[in-house]
């Protein structure tokens, strides 16, 4: 499977990340409720070219986390990773939203030509508040919000 990438908004719209997430925010920043001139600033504020996965990167995309956002990241040369999602908190409505991911991931159709076929690929789900969940994208699927 190629790399995949993807943002959830707070709305539970899926948007499909093609280069990084960094150069999503940047290449569309009112989508992401910012300015050009905010990333600018952020990449500014801490000496960095624009679009360098550094510190900038970190803070901005962990403001949208704050805000909602979750981040999606599957690493397919690195079977332990697996695929990895950030969130705010592990609240019932994140979680419908994951369970909803991982079953149109898993359908035939997928996400946007992305399909996941292994049952057992795993899945890590990070929180801003520090929670963290370990499982199978299957596990997911069928768990739901009873996670």
């Amino acid at each position: 499977m190629a790399t995949a990438a993807f943002f959830i908004s707070p709305s539970g719209d899926i948007l499909p990340v093609s280069a990084s997430h960094i150069a999503t925010i940047i290449e569309n920043p009112e989508r992401f409720g910012l300015s050009f001139a905010e990333i600018e600033a952020a990449y500014k504020a801490c000496g960095e070219k624009l679009g360098l996965e550094g510190q900038a990167r970190r803070e901005i995309i962990f403001g949208l986390i704050l805000q909602g956002w979750i981040r999606i990241r599957h690493y397919p040369k690195d079977a332990a990773r697996g695929w990895r999602f950030n969130v705010l908190s592990l609240t019932p409505e994140v979680r419908a939203v994951l369970n909803n991911f991982a079953r149109s991931l898993t359908s035939q159709i997928g996400i946007n030509g992305i399909r996941e076929a292994d049952p057992y690929a795993r899945v890590s789900i990070n929180s801003a508040d520090g929670e963290e969940l370990r499982m199978t994208i299957d596990e997911l699927e069928k768990l739901g919000s009873q996670l």
